[in-house]
């Protein structure tokens, strides 16, 4: 539980952006399509945070080849 809280916490601003783009993806399609179905809009979240987890991770390994970092 206290890992949820922790990866909450980091990533809160993320999600939230994430959920408001979620919502219009899906508001827009469903106009764009006159009925409701579910589609690639509603992956607006996981997609985000799964792009902030990459960057992170390359900003990482990029001060650690720097030398910046002695030990990940």
């Amino acid at each position: 539980m206290e890992e949820l809280r922790k990866y909450l916490y980091g990533n809160w601003f993320w999600i939230f952006i994430g959920l408001i783009l979620t919502e219009e993806a899906v508001k827009t399609t469903y106009i764009e399509r006159n009925y409701i179905a579910y589609g690639g809009e509603w992956l607006v979240l996981p997609l985000i945070l799964m792009a902030v987890e990459l960057v992170r991770n390359i900003c990482n390994a990029a001060r650690y080849l720097s030398g910046l970092e002695e030990d990940l």
